[in-house]
């Protein structure tokens, strides 16, 4: 018999959840004495909604951004200048200000980060680099709470709505660069960590409400978070569920596949039904005692859209792309001794599609089951020593284990199939196994690190790390950092020179994937690690009078056996062959025009300035004799022009953005026939918010966010032929109200 992915659904959240609170209530007989009840709180301080009056926030001294404490990129708290990588925090208040409703609005305008958006998945890159097809941001460690939550069959990240609900973001911290020696695979060009807020205070409620307009059709969301906590015991839970329709967009004049002689696909017209439907849960509780703290933190998230731009079915109105991806975790938090602390914990994942998820690939009366997924457990011990006020040691080891259901897939029949003579010949509802039906591999990785963190002479710190993993199908790769940096206490100053070295395990999609048919996918067992070396020299100052800061850095990347897919036959393989040089920039800056008027400039440069192939290319001749830069423009320059009404509490923000030409997807040119570039484009947006406790201390907050303003009509590089639309004009209009 064919062993088929679970069906997890409502019950199985259901499950997760009661597991939840039994933790809680063990984390709770655990608790014994007043003691550091909150630690893990405290060590991030929190506001709930409205402590802060918008007026305080309004007039934030910009020099206090180099002051802005740092988590994520030493696992120690510092001073944004002394943190040796280059990092850009975003608030909570900014995302609440702007009307942000995912982690790619944040993204969007960060110096060196580019999102290729296909309208289901968010394929965020990096300096130049994209991870390439079915990648989803791979090249990103992203995490909550330092815990990593990308959805493992792939090792892809979700950077929409279905995240996490922003009302129970913190900050996000989003670190340009190299982290392995730290966080280990897939920390290979940039982590981001996105930090979360405790529910110290009184207990509230925050009821939110969404209404969306794209490109005129309308859509809705709603959410309700729930927070609140006394000495000992603290917790926020939080869900939200939206819905918006894309309907009516036709495939870019530039695909090849219009190329295509009897092409099927212009006949299909524009999308249909194009709904986008995210859902995503939060919780967290920590419980303190004489004894330690105890954390339980659960995550639940689902990814729901019609996929009528997917490369396995252009525009055949019927794929639905659904993916549930479930983290749990349990932690531990302990001071020792006054010197040293210690971290453990433990959790459990488990990742498939649900049953609404299915691939339309054009067959009348049939469509696409997929069985792929995976379960897994891991554990972390960490311990962290502070010799005097100037030296901190690091070190740890953790262990993960993973049990996958590697992708295959059933063809279901939605209509009977008859014979000439009328007869039945297959029924509606049967399922025809397909190659590879039920074939399961486990994946496990020890990883030991430590990390010396040192203040020499008062004004220069140090960082050296170094981390080894062992994978059972990778093997042994070693990871390392080392990084100095200038940051005097006094002075508005911080300068950075850094290196690190990262690597990307392939996933278990690209080893072992089993195709739907010619020009699909075939998984490559001989795929190798990518890794990749960096130097970053960087400056930042504060500007004089207190106007603002700048920021600026350089970095050149040397990426060694880089995956892109190759014809192999009919089918397309992941292979490691390209080696290349990437250098360039990103600039950041804050001017403060006038007390309620501040002008925000970022741009960045990257550009690939050697590449070799190590294999020649399916036509003969070596391929990639051209150097590029596939789906990521070389430059970005972001303008941010803010403006506060102190008196009336009134927020108002206008964008600017250019983005130059992007090289296509391989794939795509060689269906062409040959390269071809998308050509760059202009985004304008606006934001305006207002905040007012207007009952009680309980405060009231509408937003208004508009994207594309203009409804400009671009294309982002696609893949087996086809290019993606832009979704065009947007509008989503937020209400929150405190209870």
């Amino acid at each position: 018999m064919h062993e088929r992915a679970k069906s997890p659904g409502v019950g199985d959240a259901g499950r997760w959840l009661r597991h939840a609170a039994l933790l809680l209530a063990a984390a709770w007989a655990f608790q014994s004495a007043p003691a550091r009840a909150q630690e893990r709180c405290l060590a991030v301080p929190s506001a709930p909604p409205g402590e802060q009056a918008v007026e305080e926030l309004a007039v934030l001294d910009l020099e206090s951004l180099l002051d802005v404490e740092i988590y994520s990129s030493t696992k120690t708290s510092q001073r944004g200048a002394s943190a040796p990588a280059v990092v850009t925090v975003v608030t909570a208040d900014e995302i609440r200000d702007r009307g942000y409703t995912s982690l790619a609005d944040v993204l969007r305008t960060v110096p060196g980060f580019y999102d290729v958006y296909d309208l289901v998945s968010h394929n965020v890159g990096v300096r130049g680099i994209n991870g390439g097809r079915n990648a989803g941001g791979s090249v990103i460690k992203l995490m909550i709470d330092n815990h990593p939550v990308d959805y493992r069959p792939t090792t892809e990240n979700f950077f929409g709505e279905e995240l996490i609900p922003m009302e129970v973001v913190e900050r996000i911290e989003i670190i340009r660069g190299p982290a392995s020696a730290l966080y280990g695979a897939n920390a290979y060009l940039g982590v981001v960590n996105i930090v979360t807020r405790c529910g110290r205070g009184a207990p509230g409620v925050e009821l939110v409400g969404h209404g969306m307009l794209v490109r005129g059709k309308p859509g809705a969301g709603a959410g309700v978070t729930l927070s609140g906590g006394e000495e000992h015991i603290s917790g926020v839970v939080s869900a939200k569920l939206m819905q918006w329709d894309r309907s009516g967009l036709d495939l870019p004049a530039s695909s090849p596949v219009l190329l295509r002689p009897a092409s099927p696909v212009p006949a299909r017209g524009a999308s249909q039904d194009d709904l986008a439907r995210p859902k995503t849960f939060f919780s967290k509780v920590s419980v303190g005692g004489a004894a330690g703290t105890v954390t339980a933190v659960a995550i639940v998230q689902n990814l729901d859209a019609v996929g009528e731009f997917q490369t396995a079915g252009l525009l055949t109105h019927g794929t639905r792309i659904s993916l549930l991806n479930q983290n749990l975790r349990l932690i531990y938090e302990k001071q020792l001794t006054q010197n040293l602390g210690f971290t453990a914990s433990v959790f459990y994942l488990s990742a498939r599609p649900t049953p609404d998820d299915q691939l339309d690939v054009g067959q009348r009366g049939s469509v696409l089951k997929r069985s792929v997924g995976v379960d897994g457990w891991g554990a972390q011990g960490e311990g962290k020593v502070t010799l005097g006020a100037d030296h901190t040691v690091t070190f740890g080891a953790d262990y993960q284990d993973e049990d996958h259901l590697l992708p295959a897939y059933e063809q279901l029949y939605t209509e009977d199939v008859l014979a000439p003579n009328g007869t039945v010949v297959t029924r509606a509802g049967t399922r025809l196994p397909g190659e590879g039906l039920g074939q399961r591999k486990r994946l496990q990785n020890l990883g030991v690190y430590g990390q010396g963190l040192a203040t020499l002479k008062q004004d220069f710190s140090a960082v050296v790390g170094v981390r080894l993993d062992y994978h059972n199908i990778y093997g042994a790769n070693l990871s390392t950092r080392a990084g100095l940096v200038y940051a005097p206490l006094h002075r508005p100053i911080s300068l950075k020179l850094l290196y690190g070295s990262s690597y990307k395990a392939p996933s278990a999609s690209q080893l072992y994937a089993h195709p739907i048919g010619a020009g699909d996918v075939r998984g490559n067992p001989d795929l190798k690690p990518q890794t990749a070396h960096t130097v970053e020299a960087a400056a930042g100052t504060s500007l004089p009078d207190e106007r603002g800061e700048i920021s600026v850095n350089l970095f050149a990347t040397n990426i060694s056996g880089r995956v892109e897919f190759r014809q192999s036959g009919l089918f397309q393989r992941a292979t490691n062959v390209v080696t290349e040089l990437v250098v360039g920039g990103e600039l950041a800056s804050r001017v403060v025009l006038a007390r309620p008027l501040h002008l925000r400039f970022m741009t960045g440069l990257a550009r690939t300035v050697w590449q070799k192939s190590e294999e020649n290319g399916p036509v003969g001749g070596p391929l990639a004799t051209t150097v590029t830069n596939q789906l990521f423009p070389p430059l970005q320059c972001h303008l941010i022009l803010d403006y506060h009404v102190f008196i009336l509490s009134l927020r108002s923000s206008l964008e600017v953005s250019y983005i130059s030409d992007r090289d296509a997807s391989q794939s795509n040119a060689l269906e062409k026939g040959a390269p071809y570039r998308l050509p760059g484009y202009a985004y304008t947006g606006a934001s305006l918010s207002w905040a007012r406790k207007l009952f009680g201390d309980r405060e009231t907050r509408v937003a208004a966010r508009f994207s594309n303003v203009l409804n400009r009509r671009w294309s982002e590089p696609g893949f087996a032929g086809a290019d993606v639309p832009a979704v065009g004009a947007q509008a989503v209009f937020t209400l929150s109200q405190a209870l």
